[in-house]
C-alpha cells in the first residue's frame, strides 16, 4: 500500500475490523509522510454481502483507486459460504474483484492493482493462480519471531525476516535453496 501511495495514488485497504496496531515498518526505509498515509483509505466492511455490494458499486464512485487491497479474505468467504462450498464462494469473490479492477483500469486508462491476504489452506492454489499472477507465502521460520517469505514463481529463493519489539521489520537474509540435498546458501544479507 505504501509503495503505491508514495506515488500519490490512492489505495483502498479493505478489512473486516479496524487494525489493532499500526503495521510494522521496514527498517531503514523512511517513515511514510502524512500525505502518503492520506492516500491509503481504510475501509472497514464487516459483512460479506456489504463487501460484494461495495465492489459492485464502483461505477457510481467519483474517486477510483490505483489499488484495492482486501485483508483476511477468508473471513469474508467463511461468511459467504451458504452451501458448504468455500471454493465456489472464494471464486465468486475473486471474479467480482477482477471485474471491479477491470472497470477501474478501463475508466482510468491505467492498471488498477488488486492484492489480497489469505491463509494457504483457504483453497486450491489453482483457483488463486487463475486470478492472481504473483503468489507470495509468509510462513513461520525455524526460530521464535522468524518468518520466511517465498515467491511462488521462484520457490528456490527465500527471504528470512524478523519483527523487532520496536515494530520494525528486519530483512535477515536472502538465500537459495538447493533441493538435491536441502542445503541453503546465503545470497545477500
Amino acid at each position: 500500500a505504501l509503495s503505491i501511495a508514495k506515488e500519490g495514488d490512492q489505495v483502498f485497504f479493505i478489512c473486516p475490523t479496524p487494525l489493532e496496531n499500526r503495521p510494522y515498518h521496514v527498517l531503514d526505509l523512511p517513515e511514510p509522510s502524512h500525505l502518503v498515509l492520506q492516500c491509503i483509505k481504510m475501509i472497514y466492511i464487516e459483512k460479506s454481502s456489504d463487501l460484494l455490494q461495495y465492489l459492485c458499486e464502483f461505477h457510481t464512485k467519483e474517486s477510483l483507486p490505483a489499488a484495492i487491497m482486501i485483508d483476511d479474505i477468508q473471513y469474508y468467504v467463511s461468511h459467504l459460504d451458504q452451501d458448504g462450498n468455500k471454493e465456489a464462494s472464494l471464486v465468486k469473490l475473486f471474479a467480482i474483484l477482477e471485474d471491479t479492477v477491470a472497470f477501474i483500469s478501463n475508466k482510468k486508462g491505467e492498471a488498477c492493482h488488486r492484492m489480497i491476504s489469505l491463509s494457504r489452506s483457504s483453497c486450491s492454489k489453482n483457483y488463486i493462480k487463475r486470478y492472481f499472477r504473483e503468489l507470495w507465502h509468509v510462513s513461520n521460520g525455524e526460530k521464535e519471531g522468524e518468518y520466511f517469505l517465498t515467491d511462488e514463481q521462484v520457490p528456490a529463493i527465500r527471504a528470512t525476516f524478523h519483527l523487532r519489539d520496536d515494530q520494525k521489520i528486519v530483512l535477515d537474509k536472502i538465500y537459495k535453496l538447493h533441493f538435491e540435498n536441502e542445503t541453503e546458501n546465503a545470497v545477500s544479507e
